[in-house]
C-alpha cells in the first residue's frame, strides 16, 4: 500500500535532486554558451556564407553547441538561400538541444558519464557531417527527396538574397507584453540568486562525497540544519523555475527565433533566456524523475528490471522514432532515461542523431515540407547508427 509520505518523499527528492544535480551545471554551462554566441554571432554568419564546400562541418560544428541556438540560427540561413539543404541535416544530426545539458550535468556528478558524453558527440558530428555531404552529392533537397533517383515535388525554396541584407534581421524579437514576460523578464535575477547558492552547495556536495564515499544527502525538513538548508534550497530552485517554465508560452520547446533574436543582441536578455532555458530542462527533468519513481512505485518493477527493455533493436527504433517530435522536452526524458541506466547506448545515439531540438520549429514556420522532410532524413542514419553500435556491442 503506497502512503501519502513516500509520494511527498518522491515529489521532494525529485525536486532537490533535479535542482541540485542537473539544474545548477546547466545554468552555467547555457550561460556560457548562450554568452558565446552572443558574442561570436555576427562573425561566424559571414564566416559560414562564404565557405560553402565547409558548410556543412560548420553546420555539425554548430550543431554540437549545447542547447537549440546555434542550430536554430542556420534555419533563416537555409530559408535565404545561404547554406545547403545537408547544411542543415548536419547541423539537426549533430545538435542534441536542450538534452546535451542534462548529459553535461550527469559528466560533471558521475566521471562515468563523460565517455558516453564524448562518444555520443563524436558520433552524432561524424554522422551529420557524412551524411550532410552525402544529400549534397546526391541532390537531395525537400524538392527532391530520393535526390536524383526520384521525383521533383513541391515548392522551391526562396533564393538568396542580396548582399546587403543581413541574417540576423531575419530572427524577430519578443513582443513585450503579457504577465508571462513580466514575470521571466523581472523575476530572472531572483532565480539567478538561488541558481547560484544552488551551484555552491552542488560543488561542496561533490567534495564531499569525493572525500567521504559513504556521504549523502539526508532528507530533511528542517531549514536551519545544513541538510534541511540544502533540501529547501532545492525546493525553492525548482519552484522558480517551474514559475519561469510556465511563464514562457513553448511549453514543449523553449528556444524559438523571437529568443534567440533577443539574445543575439543584449547581454540582459542572454541572462534572461539562460534562465528561461535552464527552467525548461528543470521542467522535464524533473517530469523524468517522477516518472521514474512513480512508475518504480506503482509498479513494482525496479529500474534494473527497466533496463532490460531498454537494450535491443527495439530500444534503438523506439529512441529513434522519439527523435521525430520536434521539441526538446521529450528529447530530454529520453536522455534522462539513459542516465538512470534505463536504455543503452545505441539507443542513446540512435535519440541524439534524430532529434531535432527546437531548431525544426522556424523551419516549420517557413517551410511545412522542407521541415517534414528533414526530420525524416535525420531518422534514417539514426536508425543505421543506431543498429550498428547494437551490432558491435557498444555499450558505455
Amino acid at each position: 500500500m503506497v502512503t501519502l509520505d513516500e509520494i511527498v518523499q518522491i515529489v521532494v527528492v525529485s525536486m532537490r535532486d533535479a535542482f541540485l544535480a542537473v539544474t545548477v551545471f546547466v545554468a552555467a554551462m547555457v550561460f556560457l554558451f548562450s554568452w558565446l554566441q552572443y558574442a561570436t554571432s555576427g562573425r561566424f554568419v559571414e564566416y559560414i556564407r562564404k565557405k560553402k564546400k565547409l558548410q556543412p562541418v560548420i553546420g555539425a560544428l554548430m550543431g554540437l553547441t549545447p542547447g537549440c541556438g546555434g542550430a536554430i540560427v542556420m534555419m533563416p540561413m537555409y530559408a535565404r538561400g545561404y547554406v545547403t539543404y545537408g547544411t542543415v541535416l548536419a547541423t539537426l544530426i549533430a545538435t542534441l538541444g536542450d538534452s546535451a545539458f542534462v548529459l553535461i550535468g550527469a559528466a560533471i556528478n558521475n566521471s562515468d558519464f563523460v565517455a558516453p558524453l564524448i562518444a555520443v558527440h563524436v558520433i552524432s558530428f561524424v554522422a551529420g557531417v557524412s551524411w550532410g555531404y552525402l544529400v549534397d552529392m546526391t541532390g537531395t533537397t525537400p524538392r527532391k527527396p530520393l535526390g536524383r533517383f526520384g521525383p521533383t515535388i513541391g515548392q522551391e525554396m526562396p533564393r538568396e538574397v542580396s548582399e546587403q541584407e543581413q541574417v540576423l534581421d531575419d530572427l524577430p524579437r519578443e513582443e513585450p507584453d503579457g504577465l508571462g514576460y513580466k514575470i521571466l523578464h523581472q523575476g530572472y535575477l531572483v532565480w539567478w540568486g538561488v541558481t547560484i547558492i544552488g551551484l555552491i552547495f552542488a560543488v561542496l556536495l561533490l567534495v564531499w562525497s569525493g572525500q567521504d564515499p559513504d556521504y549523502g544527502l539526508e532528507l530533511s525538513y528542517n531549514p536551519t540544519t545544513l541538510n534541511g538548508f540544502i533540501t529547501w534550497i532545492g525546493l525553492l530552485g525548482t519552484s522558480l523555475s517551474i514559475i519561469l517554465y510556465f511563464a514562457q508560452k513553448n511549453w514543449f520547446g523553449d528556444d524559438t527565433e523571437a529568443t534567440i533574436g533577443d539574445k543575439l543582441h543584449s547581454m540582459r536578455e542572454t541572462m534572461i533566456h539562460s534562465a528561461s532555458e535552464t527552467a525548461f530542462v528543470t521542467f522535464w527533468v524533473m517530469i523524468a524523475y517522477l516518472a521514474f519513481e512513480f512508475g518504480v512505485l506503482f509498479s513494482g518493477i525496479s529500474e534494473q528490471d527497466m533496463s532490460s527493455y531498454g537494450d535491443g533493436i527495439i530500444a534503438v527504433l523506439a529512441a529513434s522514432i522519439i527523435g521525430l517530435i520536434p521539441g526538446c522536452g521529450p528529447q530530454i526524458i529520453a536522455i534522462t532515461a539513459y542516465t538512470k541506466e534505463i536504455i543503452s547506448f545505441p539507443a542513446l545515439a540512435a535519440n541524439a542523431i534524430s532529434q531535432d531540438g527546437d531548431a525544426l520549429f522556424p523551419l516549420l514556420v517557413r517551410h511545412k515540407a522542407a521541415s517534414l522532410w528533414a526530420t525524416i532524413h535525420t531518422t534514417i542514419p539514426a536508425i543505421i547508427a543506431g543498429i550498428i553500435l547494437l551490432l558491435a556491442g557498444v555499450d558505455l
